[in-house]
């Protein structure tokens, strides 16, 4: 089905049911709570990248009043807390949550300190003293090759994965192509930057044993699963809630930091709570970044311009290694994006180097997916002089050839690509498109300030796994006032869940949506669920509230029908109501009189839903661009986007998450970096270093939508909250090359972000 808005067509855009709360400022986050005697952590930071730890003298803190506590990395092995937790991963790399024996990044967490006021928590900070004794840095990928030093003892190469995928005969197919093109493509490292830093609250009862902890993560069950094996015990000891939170993008979610961990030792060992918050500082140094990959592409086609070898040598900056710094596993999967490629040798080397932690940021390995994959198609349909378009319709996988393997480790479960090119080409109005491009290009004159301007159009056509982690629990209750609860493993953080999660409870059990409640991010209600991340929530989590929801609803129309004195098949609920299935304006009897007669308060279904393998989103998009030649500053002139989550539940949360991930990957694209010094020094440490979009950097938008509903998810859905920041990478780039290529001099820029300065260095290097 192909869903084209218009004026006309448009429908009538359901609310978000958290909107009022959120935007009156009655929403709950960490920060926002306090509790009687509450002490302030305080993390002391290593200003060196690489160096062994000397000594750590408390002295000049600890004879202050505002003193609490202090701990290091010897004290908590003592307290027997293990290191950080890990996904599981080839080659693991042992982090603590303090430093032991030496830091392996600048702003490694060394010691820790409890102080009365956080209004001297910086100023106490600075009275920590630590020797250190400096090590020489491995700074980057040449360095990790040429182990120029060793960062862990156990990982002698630096290396922390590889991985290969092979399919048929590269090297025999390359050699006989008539058309061959290489390029190395670049990603740079990008944060996640959540408008809400990260944050703690923990609490210990003595008496009972028991810690009770707010943080501020995507998933409140997989904090209480590694809280409770870092210290070593039941997770009946742990009590995790998640309430409202300012955003994730990943950094949130897979990972396992350190201050959890601490703030819960120190509230045991001084009987305060503990509260910690970051600095928009220490998120970008500590949380988890994200990208960071290079890789050499060759791509190889016929004289009909059918693609037939691809080959691939993918390295990734995995910094000191974190929760899930193996996402290059995941690129090379999806490096043939939607194409049928009968040959293949992919690589990937994953190293560990001085920077920071990486993991997933929005995409996890997907964005460099279709980066590298889209980018090398652009420059194939260049060398062989045919559209873009066109060449992509020639060799997209086609709908009858679902499932499809791809060779190199997944199997698509449905999409339909050329639909999408079409819709992409009818929406964008693209032969209009490509003769603006041409009427801008005649008019270019180097010498002449106002008509300094060349454009370009790009195009790319990518496909996502989604429903990450294949499994998410539900719990639906009705009481008997007929309000219904959904007790959801999933965890909203900005996406809208509370009401997609509620209209899919609404729509399965016939109840009104403002009889919904979503409940979710408290282990002591929720104790197992996985959380929110990989677009994940409507395919996987909303799959289970669809489960729970029927479940329910067979259970109430049986108990109804005995009452009634008929058969069930001949009831359905609406509105609060059991009607009759063919008259549904017949109400039989309310849900809350059902309830009474019942004699019940409650009555409640659960589901652990769990998908046989992943459902794959698609999309199609372009973007045009202006570039000044003469300041290297680009314009996005106009960005569309064809989507495919298979059914979008709520079009306006949809176009919501795709509006936000395009954003996220214009910034990637053109203006976010995570830059190091040669010392290892993150440079990019606030909002004036590391530069984000804003509303003058932000198009308008222009979404349509393609269903092929998911034959894997109870409800038809795909996830989505990802895919516009994996197209916005390769649709920006191509559309800048594009526009370089009029000039007729220089390569490619073919490594992200294209800043104004790496823009005006290659016209200047080729002029």
């Amino acid at each position: 089905m192909t869903h084209i808005p218009s004026i006309s067509t448009l429908k009538e855009p359901k609310g978000r049911v958290e909107d009022i709360r959120l935007i009156t400022g009655r929403g709950r986050f960490v920060d926002d709570l306090n509790l009687q005697d509450q002490a302030y952590l305080g993390i002391v930071r290593s200003p060196y990248a690489h160096a062994k730890i000397k000594q750590i003298d408390f002295s000049n803190v600890s004879s202050s009043a505002e003193f609490v506590a202090s701990l290091t990395g010897e004290d908590l092995l003592k307290e027997g807390v293990r290191p950080l937790s890990q996904l599981p991963m080839q080659k693991p790399a042992q982090r603590y949550h303090l430093a032991v024996g030496k830091v392996r990044y600048a702003g490694e967490a060394v010691a820790a300190i409890l102080v009365r006021s956080k209004y001297s928590l910086e100023d106490l900070i600075d009275e920590v003293k630590v020797e250190y004794e400096e090590l020489p840095v491995v700074n980057t990928i040449e360095d990790a090759k040429s182990r120029k030093a060793t960062l862990y003892e156990d990982l002698p190469d630096n290396i922390i994965m590889t991985q290969i995928g092979k399919k048929g005969n590269v090297e025999e197919a390359i050699k006989s192509a008539p058309y061959v093109v290489k390029a190395t493509i670049g990603i740079a490292r990008q944060a996640g930057t959540p408008i809400e830093p990260r944050a703690i609250l923990a609490s210990y009862d003595a008496e009972k044993n028991v810690y009770d902890v707010h943080a501020t993560m995507q998933s409140a069950q997989r904090l209480h699963s590694y809280l409770a094996s870092e210290l070593q015990l039941p997770k009946e000891k742990f009590r995790v809630r998640v309430m409202d939170v300012g955003g994730g993008f990943g950094t949130k979610g897979a990972q396992s930091y350190p201050e959890y961990a601490i703030a819960c030792i120190l509230s045991r060992i001084t009987g305060r709570p503990v509260k910690w918050t970051s600095t928009r500082t220490e998120d970008l140094v500590e949380s988890a970044s994200g990208r960071d990959q290079q890789c050499e592409v060759v791509l190889a086609c016929d004289t009909n311009g059918k693609i037939i070898a691809l080959k691939a040598n993918l390295e990734s900056d995995a910094g000191v290694s974190g929760t899930f710094s193996v996402s290059a596993g995941l690129t090379l999967r999806l490096i043939p994006g939607s194409y049928k490629i009968p040959n293949l040798d992919l690589n990937a080397t994953v190293y560990v180097t001085n920077k920071g932690p990486l993991g997933p940021v929005r995409g996890a390995g997907r964005p460099e997916a279709s980066f590298f994959i889209e980018r090398l198609v652009d420059i194939m349909a260049r060398k062989i002089g045919i559209d873009p378009i066109e060449f992509r319709r020639r060799n997209a996988i086609l709908p009858n050839e679902f499932p499809y393997d791809n060779g190199a480790g997944f199997v698509y479960d449905g999409a339909n690509f050329p639909l999408l090119l079409d819709v992409l080409e009818k929406s964008s109005g693209y032969p209009d498109l490509l003769e603006w491009r041409n009427e801008v290009n005649q008019k270019f004159n180097p010498n002449a300030h106002e008509k300094n301007i060349v454009a370009g159009v790009g195009t790319c056509l990518i496909v996502e796994d989604t429903g990450s982690q294949l499994t998410e629990t539900a719990r639906v209750v009705i009481d008997e006032s007929g309000m219904v609860a959904v007790y959801t493993g999933s965890s909203p953080h900005g996406q809208g869940l509370e009401t997609t999660l509620a209209q899919l409870c609404s729509e399965e059990l016939g109840v009104p949506l403002e009889r919904v409640v979503v409940v979710w991010g408290d282990t002591s209600l929720i104790p197992v669920g996985i959380g929110t991340f990989g677009s994940r929530s409507a395919a996987t989590g909303g799959s289970s509230v669809v489960e729970a929801s029927r479940t329910l609803k067979s259970d109430l129309l049986a108990r109804a029908a005995k009452v009634l004195g008929t058969e069930s098949g001949n009831l359905d609920i609406k509105n609060n109501a059991i009607v009759e299935r063919l008259k549904q304006d017949t109400v039989l009897i309310p849900l809350q009189e059902l309830m009474e007669k019942l004699e019940l308060n409650e009555l409640s279904a659960s589901s652990e839903f769990k998908m046989n393998a992943p459902t794959f989103a698609s999309g199609a998009h372009l973007c045009a661009v202006k570039l000044d030649v003469e300041t290297g500053k680009i314009k996005i002139h106009k960005y569309i986007a064809v989507d495919d989550c298979g059914r979008p539940i709520n079009e306006t949360i949809v176009d919501g998450q795709i509006h936000g991930g395009v954003i996220h990957g214009i910034g990637g694209a053109l203006l976010e970096e995570m830059k190091y010094d040669n010392e290892g020094h993150l440079l990019s440490t606030n909002f004036l270093d590391y530069t984000i979009p804003t509303s003058l950097e932000s198009p308008d938008v222009d979404v349509f939508h393609v269903e092929t509903p998911s034959e894997i998810t109870l409800n038809g859905a795909k996830g989505v909250g990802e895919s516009g920041t994996i197209a916005a990478y390769p649709a920006v780039f191509n559309a800048l090359n594009d526009a370089l290529s009029r000039l007729r001099k220089g390569p490619d820029i073919n490594r992200a972000p294209a800043t104004m300065e790496s823009v005006i260095a290659v016209l200047r290097r080729n002029g």
